[in-house]
């Protein structure tokens, strides 16, 4: 059987062992049920789409940093916590994910790079860019089977740890996005290293803050009346696809995708926003992310037009997407700690004009209107989540977003704080954090906003940030000469990850 399984090899990474994982105080899986079902949340994320992370820890003096053998054991630690990631993904008839065959285990590959961290310097002496790193950092993870049959076959976590010829060490953890969010994510990494710290001393450590792992919904069980009556509510960001038809296969392929690195200085992110604000009302503001955003959003629709601008209609309607998390005041009944997924996608739609033409603070200020004014209350979100949970074919699910090559979709990972608490050993930030273009993410229209490598250490510029980018391998072309975007953005990786 033809599967998607995609493994970005490197003639410097050689795989030596590949461990199974299971929980270390509770091997027998004796008091974890053997079917969990995942909630509402969990089912609008697509089983294939995967959440992956590669850490980089250098090394410093005679010790080298985070042994197999210690990793080992605080993974075993953390699946006491997270016992259900020892399981598998099954897709029940009417497309509810569950997670089955628990204790099969998760997984731990132990590699080995033949050659030194800082011989992939390639940009800037003692700089390490996710574009230096083997295979773009894609050699630093594991296989990954995209196919229905893999993603129901296949470890949920995995983690591949593969040491330097210098003794440094890169950490590639990937975890199934319907299981948990970045948010879940990184405090999944945060237990991980306090579990390792731990483990210094001669007692078994314990989290200060157990994480809880089932999912919200997961367990609401409606009578016939009831599904209908959350039937027929009419919530503002999903809708129900019409019955498939039949596909037609495009005249001529697509471009390939490529993924390159813009960086914004913390210098150039300030004066972004003053020209992101209303002139004529200084006292409003935008953030950050919105002034990053819609400096893309317009730049991009911008460079699209030309590049279809024999037949301008063939571009998609030009939505934006960015996801929302409901944790803390916003949705109160989520527990603490809470892991599972916890977002909905807001969404939205600008005029042909506007992008256009118009000046960049009135898209800011829409996208700035858009994060305050449309978000569903508690009551409205509740009700979301149980016309979810009714629906009799959970595959028909959809955002109201229109994707297509006029859209553009932009997560904010810079707010997770991905090196805080993430030290193994005693202060040893990592010296990288980042999440790798590969094969399911080089999306055209998909960007990350990350914290730069300047987190990781003493000094620089704390407030840099980086903007993982995936577009059109023709629609980058154009875009190198777009002087809006040129004027904030002053660094772009000179290559990048090209799809196919």
């Amino acid at each position: 059987m033809k599967t998607n399984t995609v493994t970005f090899t490197h003639p410097s990474v050689n795989v030596l062992e590949n461990r199974t994982l299971h929980c270390y105080r509770n091997a027998s899986y004796s008091n974890v049920p053997t079917t969990i079902k995942v909630g509402p949340f969990d089912q609008l994320v697509a089983p294939f789409i995967p959440v992956a992370v590669v850490f980089i820890y250098e090394q410093s003096g005679s010790l080298e940093p985070i042994p197999v053998r210690r990793l080992q054991r605080a993974l075993e630690l953390l699946l006491d916590y997270y016992s259900h990631l020892t399981g598998r993904l099954n897709i029940a008839t009417d497309g509810t994910y569950e997670i089955t065959r628990i204790g099969t285990g998760a997984e731990l590959l132990v590699a080995k790079c033949t050659d030194r961290l800082d011989s992939f310097s390639l940009d800037t002496p003692g700089r390490i860019s996710l574009m230096d790193l083997p295979g773009a950092s894609n050699a630093l993870f594991g296989p990954f089977d995209a196919s229905l049959e893999g993603i129901c076959r296949d470890p949920l976590f995995t983690v591949q740890h593969t040491r330097f010829a210098c003794g440094s060490v890169a950490l590639g953890i990937r975890l199934r996005h319907n299981n948990c969010d970045g948010n879940g994510y990184f405090q999944l990494i945060r237990d991980l290293a306090e579990l390792y710290r731990g483990l210094k001393s001669d007692y078994i450590p314990t989290l200060a803050r157990p994480p809880h792992f089932l999912s919200y919904m997961s367990d609401l069980d409606m009578t016939s009346d009831e599904k209908q009556e959350a039937l027929a509510f009419k919530p503002s960001l999903l809708v129900i696809d019409p019955l498939p038809e039949a596909i037609k296969a495009p005249s001529q392929p697509p471009p390939h995708v490529v993924g390159r690195i813009l960086r914004f200085t913390g210098a150039e992110l300030e004066a972004l926003k003053v020209y992101a604000t209303d002139p004529s009302t200084p006292n409003n503001w935008v953030s950050t992310f919105e002034a990053i955003s819609a400096l893309l959003y317009q730049s991009i629709y911008q460079a699209r037009l030309r590049y279809f601008s024999e037949d301008p209609s063939a571009v998609s309607p030009p939505d934006f997407l960015t996801p929302f998390d409901f944790r803390g005041k916003r949705f109160p009944e989520l527990p603490p700690a809470y892991f599972p997924n916890a977002l909905l996608c807001l969404y939205t739609s600008l005029s042909h004009d506007m992008l256009s033409h118009a000046p960049l603070w009135q898209i800011a200020k829409h996208l700035h209107d858009l994060m305050r004014n449309k978000v569903p209350d508690a009551g409205h979100l509740k009700s979301t989540l149980r016309w979810i949970a009714a629906q009799p074919d959970k595959t028909r699910i959809r955002s109201g977003f229109r994707y297509g090559n006029g859209s553009i979709m932009v997560s904010q990972w810079v707010k997770f704080d991905m090196y805080a608490g993430t030290e193994f050993d005693d202060d040893e930030k990592p010296k990288l954090v980042s999440t790798p273009f590969t094969s399911i993410s080089l999306v055209d229209g998909l960007a990350y906003t990350l914290p730069t490598e300047m987190q990781g250490k003493a000094g620089g510029d704390k407030q840099a940030i980086d903007v993982n980018l995936a577009l059109s391998e023709p629609i980058w072309e154009i875009l190198e000469r777009d002087e809006q975007l040129k004027q904030f953005s002053t660094s772009w990786s000179p290559i990048g990850v090209r799809s196919g």
